[in-house]
């Protein structure tokens, strides 16, 4: 696994590339935090899981300062 300890914020990952970025992340190792406007993350995350990845989901809207500081907050309480 390339990505072995390593953690990632994909953002725009609850549809398209961003999402795909996402899944292939977590099947190569990495912990994922999964940031985007839509609740699709959850079903995502828990599609992750599922097959042994590991990831979270933060609802964020990237042009919102305090959604972005949440989103950081919770990744690195999280994953360090």
């Amino acid at each position: 696994m390339k990505l072995e300890g390593k953690a990632a914020i994909i953002t725009g990952a609850t549809s398209g590339m961003g999402e795909a970025t996402a899944r292939l992340f977590a099947r190569e190792g990495a912990r994922v935090t999964i940031a985007g406007r839509s609740e699709a993350g959850e079903s995502i995350v828990e599609s992750i899981r599922s097959t042994g990845g590991k990831a979270m989901f933060v609802q964020t809207d990237v042009s919102q300062s305090a959604d972005i500081r949440t989103l950081f907050d919770r990744h690195m309480h999280a994953y360090g």
